[in-house]
């Protein structure tokens, strides 16, 4: 029997940690990091929006509690006293020795009819800050993307410019090797062999710093994404299908208004308006006359009184008290005042919010649509600067090895190689992403694509 129950324990032991490390791989990067995989792992593990999706549980339950100043508030309550000493006798008032049990019980039950309209604005409120919270957790869910697409495109970019400088070593490594052929036969100078070596050895320390910004900018990343720091990864190309053209025919006016109209974080300030509006008018109704309605119903059992218990909690001792109550405030020591005036700095404060909000996302959209626009054509331009810089390489090296260019004009072609093709790289990387900074201008990511793929 002891074996049978050692083994059921020792499985549910084993199964719980196969479950838990099941978990652990799916928070993990594969070895491959798409950008996808990079989005749904961080809106899974931000902090920031999963403390923002808590307390949007605790709007919720706000608003439910101002629902619920619409319905009575029933409470019961209970008692069973045992008393033995001096006590008073119920029908001569005189002091005696006795020994009794005293139990009851009551039933209570408020309803406000009517405080101000205070119910109607506290209601109003939550409502209205409930809804500024779930477009908060929206805009906080495109933050994540936002900031992981930016950090995801600098680990693309370093990606590339390390292997950019790590060809380019190469190919100047096998240029030094040719150099200090033609040296050994005396066709060389000793001279060039120096120059290009230091060429190599220069190449050498940029691979090493661009390694080193690579390694950088992914811990960078992985802590956005709270994974394992001692955890490797490789970003992938992401494979995005765009238009250019069509953004060029479009109006900046056109897209401020896509973006008014969808930008979380301005519609949450409009709700939040709305919201300490309705406060605000909940504090005034403080001023004015409140009146409630009220019922009590209960019985108790006292031994010295005649009767066992079942009798006088039935029958002898019931009673029902009910009626209405009215409350005029005269005099608060100024505190209805001053909870008043801070209601309205708070909806002053909140529009003031909303107006800044709105001029930032105006100016959101420019910036997006014209990095978006300069992206394209700096794309364009930095493609046949990759070409010239490759082709005058190339005839620099051809001329050098035939003697008919020197070491200098070489050095200076390869200068302006590592340049272009550095560029060319940033353009690219660049405009991959503009799309998704754009659509975070105008408010029109939808986080959903990415958590259910």
């Amino acid at each position: 029997m002891k074996r049978i129950v050692f083994s059921v324990i020792a499985s549910i032991i084993c199964i719980s940690l196969q479950a838990q490390n099941q978990s652990q791989v799916q928070d993990q990067a594969p070895a491959k990091l798409t950008f996808e995989d990079a989005v749904k792992i961080g809106l899974k593990n931000n902090v920031l929006l999963n403390q923002q999706k808590n307390q949007l549980e605790v709007n919720q339950a706000q608003k439910l509690n101002a629902v619920g100043n619409f319905i009575p508030g029933v409470n019961v309550q209970g008692y069973y006293q045992h008393q033995t000493g001096q006590q008073p006798d119920q029908t001569t008032g005189d002091l005696v020795d006795s020994e009794t049990d005293n139990a009851g019980y009551q039933l209570n039950a408020n309803l406000p009819i009517f405080n101000g309209l205070g119910r109607y604005n506290t209601l109003k409120s939550a409502d209205n800050q409930l809804s500024a919270q779930g477009y908060l957790v929206k805009r906080s869910s495109q933050d994540v993307i936002f900031n992981v697409a930016t950090q995801y495109l600098r680990v693309l970019l370093d990606q590339e410019l390390l292997r950019i400088a790590e060809e380019n070593h190469k190919a100047q490594q096998t240029l030094l090797d040719k150099i200090q052929a033609s040296f050994d036969v005396g066709s060389r100078a000793i001279t060039d062999v120096y120059a290009q070596d230091a060429i190599v050895k220069g190449l050498q320390v940029v691979a090493i710093r661009a390694k080193n910004d690579l390694e950088n900018d992914k811990s960078i990343l992985s802590q956005t994404l709270q994974l394992d720091p001692a955890q490797t990864f490789e970003a992938v190309y992401p494979t995005f299908t765009q238009d250019y053209a069509n953004y060029k025919s479009v109006s900046v006016d056109s897209l401020i208004q896509v973006a008014l109209a969808n930008r979380p974080d301005l519609v949450q300030a409009n709700h939040q308006v709305q919201s300490n509006k309705f406060f605000m008018r909940s504090q005034t109704g403080r001023f004015m006359p409140s009146l409630s309605a009220f019922a009590n119903y209960g019985s108790y059992y006292y031994s010295l009184i005649d009767g066992d218990f079942q009798t006088q909690i039935r029958s002898i001792n019931p009673s029902l008290t009910y009626g209405l109550s009215l409350n005029i405030p005269i005099l608060t020591q100024f505190q209805t005042r001053a909870q008043k005036v801070s209601a309205r700095i708070l909806y002053e404060n909140s529009e003031l919010t909303r107006q800044n909000v709105e001029k930032t996302v105006k100016l959101d959209v420019q910036r997006a649509y014209n990095n978006y626009v300069n992206a394209i054509e700096g794309y364009t331009a930095s493609l046949s600067q990759f070409q010239s810089g490759q082709q005058a390489l190339q005839t620099q090296e051809e001329s050098y090895l035939l003697g008919i260019s020197d070491q200098a004009a070489l050095a200076q072609s390869n200068q302006v190689f590592v340049l272009a093709a550095s560029s060319k790289a940033q353009a690219e990387v660049n405009l991959m992403f503009q799309k998704v900074l754009l659509d975070y201008a105008l408010g029109t990511i939808r986080s959903d694509e990415y958590e259910q793929n």
